[in-house]
């Protein structure tokens, strides 16, 4: 009993750990825009997608043997002409995460210094988290799990705060427009995404079942879609049609002053924990995969994002849906890619996901469809 609670605390730790993060202040502006219609109907869809790519990638970890990570899964299976690709995917990917971590952090900073401009916080957010990741934090993971606490409590401190208020209305989740239908389906994919952290949670995980693994999995994403949908109600019921992007900002008439600062504080602290952890990652990809030292290294991963930022890349909902929809949609398809190469060396595992080959085609249809969408509303 005491071996399955280890197994089941370490492994929906790392992986809500990873799930659950800057997606969530993303959300309520979403359905604010598109309406809970359509904010239901595409986290049916993404949650559809997110938990089978999840289950299959938690496959093709647990089948394969030694440790491995996303690149080294695309290298072993599919060559390294397609390693490259995914390399440029992953880089994509992170870069386009840290753009978001660094537009959060600005926005969150500038609740405390209202007097100095967004950009000039935001800045100095990205300078003082690509200072920290110099430096070597052998438990950031730990900690990025931890700091994920004080934001549950503080999403159902919001939820209590808010249904009680007299500016909790029913009318204000008749909100949104046909214009703005696709704008969820982005952001949902990047709330739910925790790729990164399943095959860690394998290896901790290594006395457990396929299934039970897979259980671990599936557990994860719903807790966090749970906690996502509690957020969006206390939220959507204040503000309604003055959600603001990063969803916090916009509470202080609706459930007082002391709300704004303290959630504010809390997500600061997780995106600026989150950005150590994936700037550390992809240090190390350039260190250890490319053989880059490590100043170079350091330069390549805080340099773009910023970079981006100074190019006008500020706006947080559509960079967040845009990563989200075209970074992780061709993720998802590697995945898929892998498993179809995959499922043919494991004949006992007959019944395991990556062997659904109609399973396989609807998503690689679901993935490219949604990607080339996103695109297409940039134009």
């Amino acid at each position: 009993m005491r071996g399955k609670f280890i197994l089941y605390r370490d492994g929906l730790g790392t992986l809500i750990g990873m799930i659950f993060g800057a997606g969530v202040f993303a959300l309520p502006f979403s359905f604010a825009k598109a309406g809970v219609g359509w904010g239901l109907v595409h986290f049916v869809v993404a949650f559809f997608l997110m938990s089978a790519l999840h289950l299959m990638y938690g496959e093709i970890a647990y089948l394969t043997h030694g440790q491995h990570r996303f690149t080294g899964y695309v290298r072993k299976y599919l060559g390294r002409g397609a390693e490259f690709f995914a390399f440029l995917t992953t880089i994509f990917g992170g870069y386009g995460t840290l753009l978001v971590y660094g537009i959060l952090g600005g926005i969150f900073l500038h609740v405390f210094f209202p007097a100095v401009p967004v950009a000039t916080l935001a800045l100095a957010f990205f300078g003082i988290a690509s200072a920290a990741s110099l430096f070597r934090f052998e438990k950031i993971g730990v900690i990025n799990f931890y700091l994920t606490i004080p934001i549950f409590l503080f999403v159902f401190y919001l939820f209590g705060a808010s249904v009680s208020s007299p500016s909790f209305r029913f009318e204000n989740f008749m909100t949104g427009s046909s214009a703005s239908w696709f704008l969820p389906y982005g952001v949902w994919l990047f709330a739910l995404s925790g790729f990164s952290a399943v095959a860690e949670a394998r290896d901790l995980a290594r006395k457990a079942s396929l299934s039970e693994f897979k259980r671990i999995i599936m557990l994860s994403l719903a807790l966090s879609a749970f906690i996502y949908f509690v957020f969006v109600v206390a939220v959507l019921g204040i503000s309604g049609a003055g959600t603001t992007e990063d969803a916090i900002t916009g509470l202080a008439n609706g459930i007082g002053q002391v709300a704004v600062p303290v959630g504010s504080l809390v997500g600061l602290l997780a995106v600026f924990t989150s950005y150590i952890a994936l700037s550390a990652d992809l240090i190390g990809i350039f260190m250890f995969d490319y053989r880059r030292p490590r100043a170079i290294a350091w330069t390549l991963t805080v340099a773009p994002a910023v970079g981006l930022y100074l190019a006008g890349a500020t706006d947080l909902v559509k960079t967040l849906g845009f990563v989200g929809a075209v970074g992780f949609g061709i993720f998802g398809v590697f995945i898929v890619w892998i498993a179809r190469r995959l499922h043919r060396a494991f004949p006992e595992h007959r019944h395991a996901l990556l062997s659904n080959a109609s399973l396989r085609w609807l998503l690689m249809a679901g993935l490219v469809a949604g990607v080339i969408l996103e695109i297409a509303n940039l134009f």
